[in-house]
């Protein structure tokens, strides 16, 4: 189950799938059946129906394959090229194009979102670009998001009374919020003035190589489109009900593949989306400590850093690795780059409930130095 050949094409960067000179921070790379045979682990341990990875080292892309079975009624089996929801990993794509923006100085992070959404109420005027990024706008999370059918109608469910619309002063403590980062679609569009998904595929998507990335529409045909699973009360594996995620593609609304989220951070490293200080600036830690909210007002601290739309940690040996996950419609993802060891690693299996960064953690160890 070897990857076929492939291309980024944009500023130079090729991504070629093919062993490749290693650096010291990366072990001597394991046989690809290795890698398969730890995603067969995952899968057995899990119970998912299929499990997919794609990895790059030093840029280029080393593995990307699958195990089991893209959906079941079929059995198409899982590859490098399965296409599913990535849920929350959309995120980063998102950050992307605001950095991109912010770049250009067309956006600043201490902008307030009301000036991109002036629909929203006074209750959240003092909601910035960065608290959304970073989730400490202290926007609440609002009962029936999941069933809005427009833009409008994510700021319309939004409480008129700051009582009632903010858990928090906004900056003051941390509490994820999907509902306040799928406003930043109408940022985009505000300033950029085109549609989300066409600035996303020319702006993000094409540049970068991710040929098969596109927001998750149910009414289209998606080649290679797997399906997510649960379980029911008996641990029976079940068809997972879809979401209709269309006006929350900024936050979880994306469809993707194990081998164009690597192409994603591959990008990113090599200055294909953003300027190297540009890079750093999003990677770097925005909080510390992370404060959590909490509704009996202990505060606790969050155990992994914030960087800007993303999570930042360091492992045991300390080195850095950024990364975000995700989880909807009966799928888990994740996304995790090692910039200065130049490596990166998405994962993605196809059941819920699923721990796809301690999965996808696994096989970034198979090629790391400890």
């Amino acid at each position: 189950m070897l990857p076929s050949r492939s291309t980024v094409g944009w500023r130079g960067a090729c991504v070629i799938v093919a062993c490749v000179a290693l650096a010291p921070a990366v072990s001597a790379q394991p046989d690809q059946g290795a890698v398969l045979d730890r995603l067969g682990e995952v899968r057995r341990e899990t119970g998912a129906p299929g499990v997919m990875a794609a990895v790059a080292v030093e840029g280029e892309v080393v593995f990307a394959g699958g195990v089991g079975w893209a959906e079941l009624e079929n059995q198409v089996p899982a590859s490098g090229v399965t296409v599913h929801n990535i849920g929350s990993v959309s995120k980063v794509m998102t950050t992307v194009a605001v950095m991109q923006l912010v770049e250009q100085e067309q956006l600043h992070f201490e902008d307030r979102l009301q000036r991109y959404v002036p629909a929203l109420p006074d209750s959240v005027a003092a909601i910035t670009l960065r608290h959304v990024l970073t989730h400490t706008s202290g926007l609440r999370p609002t009962a029936g998001r999941e069933k809005v059918e427009s833009l409008d109608e994510l700021v319309d469910v939004i409480p008129r009374h700051t009582d009632a619309s903010l858990l928090f002063s906004p900056g003051a403590l941390w509490s994820y919020s999907p509902h306040a980062f799928n406003l930043l679609q109408v940022v985009i569009e505000s300033v950029s003035d085109v549609d989300f998904e066409h600035y996303m595929q020319v702006n993000v998507w094409a540049p970068a190589g991710m040929g098969r990335t596109s927001f998750d529409v149910p009414s289209r045909i998606v080649p290679r489109r797997g399906h997510g699973y649960t379980r029911d009360k008996t641990g029976t594996r079940i068809n997972s009900p879809r979401l209709d995620l269309v006006f929350r593609s900024a936050a979880e609304g994306m469809l993707s593949t194990v081998q164009d989220l690597v192409r994603l951070a591959v990008a990113i490293n090599a200055g294909v989306l953003l300027k190297a200080e540009t890079v750093a600036r999003m990677h770097r830690s925005q909080l510390d400590p992370i404060r959590v909210f909490a509704a009996d007002g202990s505060a606790p601290e969050r155990p992994n850093g914030q960087a800007i739309g993303w999570w930042i940690d360091t492992d045991g040996v300390g080195r850095t690795w950024l990364y975000h996950s995700g989880k909807v419609n009966g799928v888990g993802s994740v996304l995790i780059n090692y910039p200065d060891e130049r490596l990166v690693v998405a994962l993605i299996a196809n059941i819920l409930p699923f721990d796809a960064h301690e999965a996808g953690q696994s096989i970034a160890h198979m090629y790391l130095e400890d």
